[in-house]
């Protein structure tokens, strides 16, 4: 209504102008104020009009579909692919023990079964080294890269079909990068091609290792129904490898691997970070969330500490490095000759590994 006045006023005032218009001494100022006003007059009334009128209809677009957001896939470091919610659970398993005095210091659900991820690459490395102890394999030995190992998705080496690699290379790549094509290309050369025959020795392994609640359907830990592992059967695994091949510590200390001039990290975080961690391996799947073997030396004192099921890599770090801090301490207390800290739910010794 306003505007709608305002231009009448406006419309007025042009006309009285135009009247004037010969009796002014100055006729071309007044025409131009003039002609300036009906100009203005007429902006008014298109300003009023569009206020007046109502808002027009957004048109339908036909045949448009409606946007899908797009989840980009990515490649996880520590064996799977794709984005997934892991468990809001802080952790599933946990167990702890001392390897120096055979203690064991905490357990929590020991014997929960939870896919392991790439901690089932400590089981090919505990096969290869013991094929390398009995002369079955050279560390110095070249490998070629079959068809199928290159196409393992996940973290990996991006090793080429043909390439020829040495069994040292394969082993940091396997140890540092968890790299899923060289699990497949040792586990191919292992047993001339017939990896599901590597499959059989995994598990025959495992049992005379005495985890008798396990098993494994790929060389790598990548998602695979019924590969299933608990962390006391872990624990015996990490026990084993640590005792009978300790020197392999060498390589899972390794914060670092490059090969092929590509660089990847270790993924065990609490390598320089934790004083005393040297190894051992982490894995992530999303059927079991982030789960680590970690082990740590202090003096004369080992630990080996299973987490299994953290939320994320932040929690299982965290959570890790609580229960090596406590078990440090109750270590301490021990050799002090004082009241050893308790933890909830610890056990008397009852882990020992079978040769």
């Amino acid at each position: 209504m306003q505007k709608t006045s305002r231009a009448l006023f406006a419309a007025i005032v042009a006309v009285i102008a135009l009247v004037l218009a010969p009796l002014a001494g100055d006729g071309a100022a007044l025409a131009k104020k003039a002609e300036h006003a009906v100009k203005e007059s007429g902006r008014a009334k298109h300003a009023a009009k569009k206020a007046a009128a109502p808002a027009p209809a957004k048109k339908a677009h036909k045949g448009r579909k409606k946007a899908v957001a797009h989840v980009p896939v990515e490649e996880n470091e520590e064996g799977d692919i794709g984005v997934c919610a892991v468990p809001t659970l802080t952790v599933k398993s946990a167990m702890l023990w001392n390897m120096t005095t055979g203690e064991l210091l905490y357990e929590q659900n020991p014997d929960v079964q939870i896919a392991p991820a790439s901690l089932t690459k400590i089981l090919t490395l505990y096969i290869i080294f013991d094929a390398i102890r009995q002369g079955k394999l050279r560390p110095w030995d070249v490998v070629e890269v079959p068809e199928r190992a290159a196409t393992q998705g996940g973290s990996n080496m991006r090793l080429r079909r043909g390439e020829q690699v040495k069994v040292t290379e394969l082993i940091k790549g396997i140890a540092v990068a968890s790299a899923n094509d060289a699990c497949w290309t040792m586990a191919d050369h292992l047993e001339n091609g017939n990896v599901d025959a590597f499959i059989s020795l995994m598990n025959d392994t495992a049992k005379r290792l005495g985890m008798t609640n396990s098993h494994f359907m790929n060389p790598n830990g990548l998602p695979a129904d019924g590969q299933l592992v608990t962390a006391r059967d872990m624990l015996r695994l990490a026990a084993a490898y640590l005792e009978q091949f300790p020197k392999a510590l060498t390589i899972h200390s390794m914060q670092y691997f490059t090969h092929n001039n590509r660089q990847r990290h270790n993924a065990n975080s609490l390598l320089g970070r934790y004083e005393g961690v040297d190894g051992l391996k982490t894995g992530f799947v999303c059927a079991s969330g982030y789960n680590i073997v970690a082990t740590a030396k202090r003096g004369d004192t080992r630990l080996i500490a299973v987490v299994l099921g953290s939320r994320n890599p932040r929690v299982r770090e965290r959570e890790t490095a609580k229960l090596l801090d406590k078990g440090f301490r109750i270590v301490a207390a021990e050799k002090a000759g004082g009241k050893p800290p308790v933890l909830a739910g610890a056990t008397p010794p009852a882990v020992r590994t079978q040769q």
